[in-house]
C-alpha cells in the first residue's frame, strides 16, 4: 500500500535525477559482484537510493542477455504504484549496457519454477481451472492445483503460486487480469473437474478479459441520478459510531463492473473518546476530498462513492475504469503537500462494488423501516 505519514513538499532537487544520476555513477559495481550475495547488498543500496521518489518501490537486476544487464523496478504488485513505477523508468536516461524495465516482466507459465517453503511451484507441477459465479459473471477467478497440497500449509501454498503466477504471467497481467486466486489438491475422480495445463492460462485469461472488455465497450452507459444518503451506526469491537455519506444511487445501478477498479484513501486522525475527528480535522478531510474530487473531473469515467468515518479513520471510495491515471492524479495530489495526518492510498479491483454492499444494505434497511413506519402511521 502507498502511504503518506509527513512529507515536506518538493525536494529542490528532482529526487528522480538523482536517482539516475547515482544509478550511472555506480551501474559497474553491479557488473563485478553479480551472481554473489554483495549482488543483494548493492539491490539494498539501491532501493535507499530510490527511496526520496517513492519509499515503496522495490528493484532487481541481472544479466538480460550476453551484452547487457536488465534493471527491473517493481511495486510487488501494488497496484496504486504502478504509476510511480512508469514516471520513475519513463525519466531513466540511456545507460550503456543496461536496459531498464517497468514491472516484473512475464517469464512463460510453461517455463519457469520456483522453489519456495519447500515446495516446487511451476508448470512441471502446477494445473488450473476457472471457478465461475452466476452473481457474478464478469469475475475472473482461478484454482491452482498443486500436488502436494496440505490444508495446514495453505498459506505457504497460496503465496508460492501467487509469486509464480506474477513470475510467470508478469506484475502487470496478474495484477489486472485476475480477480481472486486460490489454491488446493488434485481434486477426486468424482469432482469431474477438468483440469487445465499453465501453458494455457495467458491464452485464458487474454480471453476472458477481451470478452469482458467487449462486453461494455459498445454501452451507452450513464451514471445513474445521484441519491446522498447520511448513514449512522455502531460498529466494531468497541461499538463506537460510524457516520457514512454515500451516493445510493449506484445501488441497483447495472453497470458496475465498467469501472471495476476501487480507489480508496484512507487518513488516520486523533479523534474523540467516540473515535471522531474534532471540527478542524473534519474541515480538513473534507477539503482534500472536495481537492481530489475536483482533480478528477478530467476523468468523467471516475464516480466518488462517498466516505465513511469510524474510531480515527476517514475512507473515501472512488470507483473507476482507469486505475493509473487517477492512481497518478491522487499520489502527485499527496505528494504535493505536507501532512499531519497518515494517509494511505490504495487500489484494488472490485468488479461488483462488494466493498460497498454494507453501505447499500444499510440504505436498503432504512428504507424498508421508512415504508413499515408509513404503514403504521396510516
Amino acid at each position: 500500500m502507498f502511504g503518506i505519514k509527513k512529507m515536506t513538499g518538493k525536494k529542490e532537487n528532482d529526487p528522480k535525477k538523482v536517482f539516475w544520476n547515482w544509478f550511472i555513477k555506480h551501474e559497474h559495481r553491479f557488473k563485478k559482484v553479480n551472481g554473489t550475495d554483495e549482488a543483494h547488498d548493492f539491490l539494498n543500496e539501491l532501493i535507499e537510493q530510490i527511496n526520496p521518489f517513492n519509499p515503496w518501490l522495490k528493484a532487481l537486476a541481472g544479466p538480460y542477455d550476453d551484452d547487457r544487464y536488465e534493471l527491473i523496478i517493481t511495486a510487488d504488485g501494488d497496484i496504486a504504484l504502478f504509476c510511480k513505477v512508469e514516471e520513475l523508468v519513463a525519466a531513466a536516461p540511456a545507460i550503456k549496457g543496461w536496459i531498464v524495465t517497468a514491472h516484473k516482466p512475464p517469464i512463460g507459465s510453461d517455463t519457469m519454477s520456483i522453489e519456495m517453503h519447500g515446495y516446487t511451484f511451476g508448470g512441471s507441477n502446477l494445473q488450473f481451472y476457472p471457478v465461475t459465479d452466476p452473481n457474478y459473471p464478469d469475475e475472473i477467478n482461478i484454482v491452482l492445483v498443486h500436488p502436494d497440497f496440505n490444508k495446514d500449509e495453505e498459506d505457504n501454498f497460496l503465496s508460492g503460486c501467487q509469486i509464480y503466477i506474477q513470475n510467470a504471467m508478469g506484475e502487470l497481467n496478474t495484477a489486472t487480469l485476475i480477480d481472486s486466486m486460490d489454491v488446493r489438491g488434485l481434486p477426486e475422480a468424482s469432482e469431474a473437474i477438468e483440469l487445465i495445463p499453465m501453458s494455457k492460462l495467458n491464452d485464458y485469461l487474454v480471453w476472458r478479459e477481451k470478452e469482458f472488455v467487449e462486453k461494455y465497450a459498445t454501452l451507452d452507459v450513464k451514471r445513474p441520478a445521484e441519491s446522498w444518503g447520511v448513514l449512522e451506526a455502531n460498529a466494531g469491537d468497541e461499538n463506537k459510531p460510524m457516520l457514512a455519506v454515500i451516493d445510493a444511487g449506484f445501488k441497483d445501478w447495472e453497470y458496475r463492473s465498467a469501472y471495476p477498479w476501487l480507489a480508496q484513501v484512507d487518513i488516520e486522525f486523533e479523534g474523540n473518546e467516540d473515535g471522531m475527528p474534532e471540527k478542524k480535522a473534519m474541515e480538513e478531510m473534507q477539503q482534500l476530498e472536495d481537492d481530489i474530487l475536483q482533480l478528477l473531473e478530467r476523468l468523467p469515467s471516475t464516480f466518488l462513492m462517498g466516505h465513511d468515518t469510524h474510531d480515527g479513520l476517514r475512507s473515501i471510495y472512488f470507483y473507476t475504469d482507469q486505475f493509473n491515471e487517477v492512481a497518478t492524479i491522487i499520489n502527485h495530489y499527496l505528494e504535493s503537500r505536507s501532512w499531519d495526518y497518515k494517509i494511505v492510498f490504495h487500489i484494488r479491483k472490485d468488479k461488483y462494488w462488494k466493498a460497498m454492499d454494507y453501505f447499500f444494505n444499510a440504505t436498503e434497511r432504512e428504507e424498508d423501516e421508512d415504508d413499515d413506519d408509513q404503514e403504521d402511521e396510516e
